[in-house]
């Protein structure tokens, strides 16, 4: 029997349209309709994240857009013109059929593998086992043709490496890994617009050639290559070989098998456009790019100013900050507030360990004046200091407890546990987060107070933080003398620490 389901016209794209109703979409209506819906909503992030690229790619090669003046027409109509869309997808229709005889949409079978479970799409799944769920082989779902469309893409965008029963192994798919900013507005379509830099566009990591297309143009998008032809092949990256595997139950199309094999691996040496990089030097004196992870235990405004800052030989901000801070200067008013969604996730090996995403406020005057970016630099950078102070103190707190009154230093590795259980640098870290963005907005709008007000909450942020330590540390005399020592070394090291220029 011949299956069919075409993209481009079937609803798969989970939305929240601006009334808050739920919907799903084919490709062609989330962009006749993107104005008027709040967001893409897919199960996951990574699901919502593996759609951008394909859609962007899609709308680069409609639009360009060549420079900023072209980006500034699209923005001013505030929808999407359909005709340029309707004559372009027309042209490639059946390239986005989910189950096409000879070009199944970004599908490749490989005959040296057997058919399994449509679970080993999802790293999360076939990697981890009952991690984040408890479904196996046996009690494998039947997806229908929307969901097996979103596994797909999720799985071309985010599996995991591994091994694969064959001489080749499964590698990272570009966008795996790291933390992946995306400007987002309003609605869909400035989410949309504002991550369609200009193309082709010098800003780019990815290396521009005349052989550029999205996989849905490519007759051999499987040819062995480690370099993208340009960015919109990197966007529509192949890194698996998968064939889903439909089947009819009834009068409905199920998915629940498919094959699944290696497919192309970029190179080491390919910047992600999406991604913030800071030079690394290796134990050889060889410089490398390291990209920016999640990090369980450092929240990601800690790390604002690399992200803005475009002025540094040792750090590459994702591209969408130079293309931003372009708008900035011939577009959009300076008061406009533009916001990055950073979503990605953090693994160990090939076992995921969280989803996550953020959104981050990005003032427009902020890109237009690098001058802002050294206060910024220099507010987190006595976060830091401060929060070395309040270890200071603790330890010496630490101390005092372990000696219970005598002249003995303790075990360092008690004194560490001890500092540990109290879990004080989180304390610290977490009453930090709203003050820092309070302290952003008051920058961007050139409030003098803005640097004294943050350092009044560096201030109670270790104080609170110590005082915490202070409550599980009890009442002895050992104790009560150690807080007098610890608040001390507080007081002191914050008033180093905030005095300095």
């Amino acid at each position: 029997m011949n299956h069919s389901f075409n993209l481009i016209d079937q609803p798969w794209i989970p939305c929240v349209t601006l009334a808050d109703e739920y919907v799903e979409l084919s490709l062609y209506d989330l962009l006749a309709n993107a104005h008027q819906l709040r967001e893409i909503a897919c199960e996951t992030p990574l699901m919502t994240a593996s759609i951008l690229p394909v859609t962007l790619a899609l709308l680069h090669r409609i639009f360009g857009p060549e420079d900023t003046d072209a980006w500034e027409t699209l923005w001013r109509r505030g929808a999407f013109p359909m005709s340029p869309i309707s004559e372009y997808l027309d042209q490639w229709y059946e390239r986005f059929d989910l189950f096409h005889p000879e070009y199944p949409f970004y599908q490749m079978k490989d005959e040296r593998v057997q058919p399994k479970s449509v679970i080993h799409l999802i790293h999360s799944i076939g990697n981890t086992g009952t991690l984040f769920t408890h479904v196996n082989d046996a009690t494998a779902p039947e997806l229908s043709p929307a969901m097996a469309a979103r596994y797909l893409l999720a799985a071309q965008k985010f599996r995991t490496a591994g091994l694969s029963g064959l001489v080749e192994k499964f590698t990272d798919s570009p966008l795996t890994r790291g933390v992946l900013f995306w400007a987002t507005g309003a609605n869909v379509f400035e989410l949309l617009v504002f991550n369609l830099t200009a193309y082709p566009s010098s800003l780019n990591t990815i290396p521009q050639t005349s052989h550029d297309a999205p996989i849905w143009e490519q007759n051999v998008p499987f040819a062995t290559r480690k370099y993208p032809s340009g960015y919109l092949d990197y966007l529509t990256w192949p890194s698996n070989r998968i064939a889903l595997l439909p089947e009819q139950i009834g009068n409905q199309t199920i998915v629940n098998r498919m094959t699944i094999a290696p497919g192309l691996q970029v190179s080491a040496d390919v910047l992600s456009p999406h991604k913030r990089y800071t030079k690394r030097e290796d134990k050889e004196g060889k410089f490398t790019w390291s990209f920016l992870y999640f990090n369980t235990d450092k929240a990601l405004w800690r790390d604002y100013h690399t992200l803005i800052s475009r002025s540094t030989n040792d750090v590459k901000p994702p591209v969408i900050i130079n293309w931003l801070a372009e708008l900035t200067a011939y577009v959009l008013d300076d008061d406009h507030v533009v916001h990055l969604d950073a979503m990605g996730m953090l693994a160990d090996q090939a076992k995921p360990i969280f989803y996550r995403q953020e959104y981050v406020p990005l003032p427009a005057n902020l890109l237009s004046d690098e001058y802002k970016v050294a206060p910024i630099t220099k507010a987190t950078t006595k976060a830091d200091e401060v929060c070395d102070r309040l270890i200071v103190a603790a330890r010496a707190l630490a101390e005092q407890l372990l000696m219970r009154g005598g002249n003995r230093k303790p075990d360092g590795n008690d004194i560490k546990n001890l500092i540990a259980q109290w879990d004080i640098r989180s304390l610290y870290w977490s009453q930090l987060e709203s003050p820092f963005w309070d302290f952003i907005t008051a920058l961007s709008r050139d409030e003098e107070d803005a640097p004294d007000n943050w350092n009044q909450a560096l201030r109670e942020a270790a104080t609170s933080a110590l005082t915490g330590a202070f409550q599980m540390s009890g009442t002895s005399a050992p104790a009560l003398h150690g807080q007098v020592i610890a608040e001390r070394k507080l007081n002191a090291g914050i008033r180093r620490v905030l005095e300095s220029t």
